[in-house]
């Protein structure tokens, strides 16, 4: 078929003029806002793909008001939960045609994130996305309007109409449970600062302890991303002789405190075993092998867009919105060399 003179890429006219339908049509069909009847869908998808025509998103935002897009808002990017998740969001976006565009919000400045809520607003996404691993995802919750389809990331059990969760704090449990069934007496703990949810492996911790009757020793609570902190505590419990077994509470943690029990002399995991969580790569690469439990964030993300993209699909097209859902998502262990049993060999 004959373009238009001095086009080089087809526009919404010769889809139509191809599908032997008017450009409105075409236009339904590309948004869905109406339904369009199956014989005339057929011939647009076939003349779409004959062509090679790729809708443009600023031109149906003209028309529909809002963008084939959605808005992940999200506290402190650069986190690993937080970056994965991004990336499985994009992923599954990226599949329907849709931008992600991503606004952090400022945990040290809870002031700002209404004007940020709006900001990401303004663009006029089609869906929103909000992680509530922080107290300025909870506080974005108050500012997304009702009526815009919405999914929360985290949280606690039921804290969204549509959610999805990691299982954090079953891994906790499961992480410290492994430690006591390998005859531990108890479990120390060096962990960061708890969210404000109760879904934390902190938290799982503790119910592990409690199901076994064991009273819970105090936990060393060290600042994100404060390694030193962590090697100091590595020392602190090296120093200790009734410290067989440490949940630290992610990777980074568990190889600094490993790095201050040898400091003091105590081996792992021959004195003392030690195990980290979130499975990142350099663990395995680590001496020992450090056992982690692993979170598919990429899966959250992943589940996040196509709970969204329901919601998004039912609103154009003036049905009622898809039954509430809440989905958890399981994460595994990771064993590999950096605990054993006590009493084993060369344990005290």
């Amino acid at each position: 078929m004959a373009r238009s003179a001095g086009r080089t890429r087809p526009v919404i006219k010769d889809v139509a003029k191809l599908a032997g339908v008017s450009a409105p049509t075409v236009s339904r069909y590309l948004n869905g806002t109406v339904n369009v009847t199956e014989d005339k869908r057929e011939r647009i998808a076939k003349a779409i793909k004959e062509l090679g025509y790729e809708p443009s998103i600023v031109a149906r935002a003209l028309s529909n008001r809002e963008m084939d897009s959605v808005v992940v808002f999200a506290a402190n990017p650069s986190a690993f939960s937080t970056s994965e998740t991004n990336h499985g969001v994009e992923a599954a976006a990226r599949k329907r045609r849709f931008l992600l565009n991503i606004v952090s919000l400022d945990e040290s400045d809870m002031d700002s994130v209404k004007a940020r809520v709006r900001m990401g607003l303004s663009i006029r996404p089609a869906g929103v996305i909000v992680y509530e691993y922080d107290r300025a995802g909870i506080a974005a919750l108050e500012y997304i309007p009702k009526d815009m389809p919405m999914v929360v990331v985290g949280g606690s059990f039921g804290d969204g109409e549509y959610q999805v969760i990691n299982a954090e704090r079953d891994g906790g449990r499961w992480m410290t449970m492994h430690l006591l069934d390998l005859g531990h007496r108890t479990v120390f703990h060096v962990g960061r600062p708890e969210g404000p949810t109760d879904n934390t492996r902190t938290n799982g911790w503790r119910d592990a302890l409690k199901e076994r009757g064991v009273t819970a020793p105090d936990p060393i609570i060290v600042p994100d991303d404060d390694l030193e902190e962590s090697v100091k505590a590595g020392r602190t419990l090296g120093r200790r002789g009734d410290v067989t077994a440490i949940f630290a509470g992610n990777d980074e943690t568990a190889i600094a405190v490993i790095r201050g029990l040898r400091e003091v002399g105590r081996r792992v995991p021959a004195d003392v075993s030690v195990v980290g969580f979130d499975d990142r790569n350099f663990g395995a690469m680590w001496n020992p092998a450090l056992t982690s439990y692993t979170q598919n964030f990429l899966d959250m993300g992943e589940r996040s867009f196509r709970m969204l993209f329901e919601q998004i699909q039912a609103k154009r097209a003036g049905d009622d919105a898809p039954p509430s859902q809440v989905e958890v998502v399981q994460g595994k262990p990771c064993l590999r060399a950096s605990e054993r049993a006590y009493g084993d060999g060369e344990i005290a």
